[in-house]
């Protein structure tokens, strides 16, 4: 049982790290406007002429001057406007590889089978079982700020049976946790998966059991060919509200389990 003692570490440390990455996006500071000082005005020299002193040959200058300038200002009005199809040219060109690369994927389905090692305080005596999922992603592939990830859903069950006889207190009254109770069921969620070749991080959420829960997976392995993945990898999922099959209350359970992944691509 010693084992099991380990709290779900896995899940805070994930929300350490997403909480601390949303915190950098929205403090990166934004870009700044800067004026003149207008104690600086004050060190600008002035300079008027005579109106006498005037003659056609300055002001022929003048205008050959203002014409230079003007083209200067065409041609970087046409340097810009290259620049904005060059960037519009940019942003097709990663639209249809994003889209090339969501069709090269096709769809995706991954057949799991774990067992939990790690629990929380709530299942400290509870024996666990061997667990199955299959879980299918779509030919949907996003991107956000570099990240891609594909959208799908998942089954699998869970298992759990009590060892030891406990009485727990509820509602201000005692109640027996008997040997034999279980707390088992299906786990039904949507997810996102972030693929980096063989490898896979994927969150969900969804319901466990009876109760609302989410789940955070991460595996790694190797490439049979171009259709069969094989890896393996850990999980942690975790169910607010857990209740027994005797109608016991458990309150917050949460679990981590060893899995082995055998991915299909069509």
């Amino acid at each position: 049982m010693s084992e099991r003692m380990i709290i779900s570490f896995f899940i805070r440390t994930i929300q350490f790290v997403l909480w601390v990455c949303l915190s950098t996006l929205i403090l990166i500071p934004s870009s700044s406007l800067y004026a003149q000082d207008p104690d600086d005005v004050d060190d600008v020299e002035e300079y008027w002429g005579d109106d006498e002193e005037y003659d056609d040959e300055e002001y022929e200058d003048e205008y050959l001057d203002d014409e230079e300038y003007e083209d200067d200002e065409e041609y970087e009005d046409d340097e810009e406007y290259e620049d904005d199809e060059e960037d519009e040219e940019d942003d097709k060109k990663g639209n249809q590889k994003l889209s090339d690369d969501a069709e090269n994927l096709g769809y995706t389905i991954d057949l799991a089978v774990g067992s939990p090692r790690f629990v929380n305080p709530a299942l400290n005596n509870w024996n666990s079982k061997v667990d199955l999922r299959g879980s299918i992603e779509f030919p949907v592939l996003m991107q956000f700020l570099g990240a891609r990830f594909r959208f799908g859903a998942e089954v699998g069950t869970f298992n759990f049976e009590n060892a030891i006889p406990q009485i727990v207190e509820q509602g201000g009254e005692k109640k027996q946790l008997a040997p034999g109770d279980t707390y088992s069921g299906i786990t039904a969620m949507g997810l996102m998966s972030f693929p980096a070749g063989p490898g896979k991080i994927k969150i969900g959420a969804g319901i466990v059991g009876s109760a609302a829960g989410f789940m955070m997976e991460a595996s790694y392995g190797f490439r049979v060919g171009g259709i069969l993945d094989i890896r393996g990898g850990i999980r942690s999922t975790e169910a607010l509200s857990a209740e027994s099959a005797g109608g016991i209350t458990l309150g917050r359970a949460g679990w981590m389990d060893g899995q082995i992944v055998l991915g299909i691509n069509l």
